[in-house]
């Protein structure tokens, strides 16, 4: 505002026409889909919407059904839990009493060269938990049909190796009895492992029948449970579309006053503020806001 102490009417005039060019650009005709193409357009369009938010409803409401079924499918299916598997403890016993048995032979086989009997035990001791880890490990983790028996066969081949080794230098009924005894354990301990193993097996082919079914269970709940926030996603992006489509007809009809009334309101404000402008610079002049001339 210029120090203008009185209405100049080349203001006014500047005023009022920037005022009308402000409501001119303010003002838009009422939404009419009959007289206006493109009002027409648009509420084809928000009639499209509509239709597809009664589809996508019905989209989503069948997916929640479908979601409710899954979900009662997997309650109702049992429950696999962790996988078989043999007790670590069961194993190392097993490796020790096999280590046990093979030992002495291989130390009187194989170590009997080595001057040092500590080292030569402890040398047949590690070879020993080497056959016997083999083994057992061997039976233990078997799974193909057609060679389930191949650990299990090994195991007895090597035990009566051993026991024929052990009766090629017995001497005496006591030795020979020896010899077969600890033949006799170390197939006992072999036979045992394969009955522990048949068991681990046919537990993990159960095991696998019943995670099949939940694993599939799983799947289809999840399945129906994408489906389901796709849905609900297109059905919230149908609804905000919808929304705008409103808030669009809304604006228009806040805008639709009748322009001279528009005009008439902007142009008094502009005025007022002018006015006001005015006599501010009048009450400055005459010292009203006490400063002196």
């Amino acid at each position: 505002m210029s120090g203008t102490a009185k209405s100049v009417p080349e203001d006014i005039q500047s005023l009022e026409e920037h005022a009308r060019s402000i409501v001119r650009d303010t003002y838009r005709d009422q939404f009419d889909p009959v007289k206006n193409a493109h009002d027409k357009m648009h509420q084809a369009e928000y009639e499209r919407l509509l239709d597809l938010r009664d589809e996508a409803e019905k989209g989503v409401a069948h997916a929640q059904a479908n979601v409710r079924d899954a979900e009662r499918i997997l309650a109702m299916t049992a429950n696999a839990g962790s996988k078989p598997e043999i007790n670590t403890w069961l194993a190392a016993a097993f490796i020790v009493a096999i280590t046990v048995t093979v030992a002495p032979t291989l130390h009187d086989f194989l170590f009997f060269t080595v001057p040092d009997q500590m080292l030569a035990w402890f040398g047949s001791s590690i070879c020993a938990a080497f056959i016997a880890s083999m083994l057992t490990f061997a039976i233990l983790s078997g799974r193909r049909t057609k060679w389930t028996w191949a650990g299990v066969v090994a195991g007895i081949v090597v035990g009566l190796g051993l026991g024929a080794l052990r009766l090629s230098s017995a001497q005496g009924p006591a030795e020979v009895l020896f010899a077969v005894g600890l033949t006799i354990l170390e197939v006992s301990a072999v036979l045992l492992l394969e009955w522990l193993a048949s068991g681990l097996r046919t537990r993990e082919a159960e095991w696998q029948v019943i995670k099949l079914a939940e694993d599939k269970a799983t799947a289809a709940r999840d399945a129906e449970l994408a489906n389901l926030t796709r849905r609900q996603e297109q059905l919230q992006e149908v609804c905000d579309a919808i929304d705008r489509k409103i808030a669009y007809v809304e604006d228009r009809a806040h805008r639709c006053v009748h322009l001279p009334e528009l005009e008439a309101v902007a142009i008094k404000a502009v005025l007022d503020g002018y006015n006001a402008g005015i006599n501010e610079n009048l009450g400055r002049l005459r010292g009203a806001n006490g400063r002196p001339l």
